[in-house]
């Protein structure tokens, strides 16, 4: 993972494990392994809140990034910018692309807790409509997510 712009530098041994999650996490999400992204990634009972819908747990969210994908199978993100809040947060700037439609770009920021090598809390702010496959999971997901009165 190579910011296309800038990426503070971590500041602490915490900060420098984070930065490898991030690294490990963006590398997966671009492969073909979407279990191993989420399992390699996410602590077992991870929180996923995103715009309009949410998913707990290994289980759940394994059904949306596998629907995701097969909706979408040339999706991929860059990440543009870190941020380092402390030494379990760190905010991440990024685009998703799709490598079927060259022209289409969706921005999007995730914060995200990082614990023991693993992501414990992804808050990820999307624009659903501008998101590839995301209509292949409206069955699996928790309505509700950031912006609602669910949102924790």
């Amino acid at each position: 993972m190579k910011p296309t712009r800038s990426t503070a530098a971590p500041q602490s041994d915490a900060q420098r494990a984070m930065l490898e999650v991030v690294q490990r996490w963006h590398d997966l999400y671009n492969s073909d392994d979407v279990e191993g992204f989420v399992l390699k990634n996410y602590a077992k009972d991870a929180n996923v809140w995103f715009t309009g819908a949410s998913a707990h747990g290994h289980d759940q969210f394994l059904s949306v990034e596998a629907g995701v994908k097969k909706g979408a199978p040339g999706r991929y993100m860059r990440i543009d910018h870190l941020h380092f809040l402390d030494d379990e947060r760190v905010i991440v700037e990024a685009v998703v692309l799709d490598r079927a439609r060259p022209d289409f770009y969706s921005p999007w920021i995730a914060i995200l807790t990082i614990q023991d090598g693993k992501i414990v809390d992804d808050r990820t702010y999307l624009d659903p409509s501008r998101w590839p496959g995301i209509e292949q999971v409206l069955d699996v997901v928790t309505p509700g997510g950031l912006g609602s009165s669910q949102d924790q």
